[in-house]
């Protein structure tokens, strides 16, 4: 609390006493007719005002999450576009290159090995998708080996 009075921040702490003796000693002032009408029309106008403004606002924000979301949608079409092509060419480097070391190597065919690695790919990325939407089946595991 700040104790000098002159200061315009001065705020005294509350007397009920004082209160009661000012109230008793000083009548309240008389309102001008039709003070509470207008009174009441003010605060209708403020808070049909302050709605009013609340909506633009609001608007305003939606407008700008829904141009967010839709800058994030196409972002993300962009980058799964480009993993997907990384993908495809970096799955074409290791054909180029594992194919003949596979076949000088093991001597596997590619009639055979081609079947082989569509099912592996295929299983990989059916446990990825097991796994996010599940997640790793630990007490299956538990069960099974015991």
């Amino acid at each position: 609390m700040n104790p000098n009075p002159a200061d315009p921040v001065f705020d005294p702490p509350p007397d009920p006493a004082l209160d009661d003796a000012l109230s008793r000693a000083l009548p309240p002032p008389a309102l001008p007719a039709g003070f509470h009408a207008r009174l009441q029309a003010a605060m209708v106008a403020e808070a049909a005002h302050d709605l009013a403004q609340q909506r633009r606002e609001l608007e305003e924000e939606h407008a700008r999450r829904l141009a967010a979301l839709e800058r994030g949608y196409v972002r993300l079409k962009r980058d799964t576009l480009a993993t997907v092509i990384a993908a495809a060419f970096t799955a074409g480097a290791v054909v180029q290159w594992g194919v003949p070391w596979l076949h000088a190597t093991l001597g596997i065919d590619l009639s055979s090995l081609v079947p082989l690695l569509a099912l592996v790919i295929g299983l990989a990325v059916g446990a990825g998708v097991w796994v996010e939407r599940f997640g790793f089946p630990r007490a299956w595991l538990r069960r099974l080996l015991g």
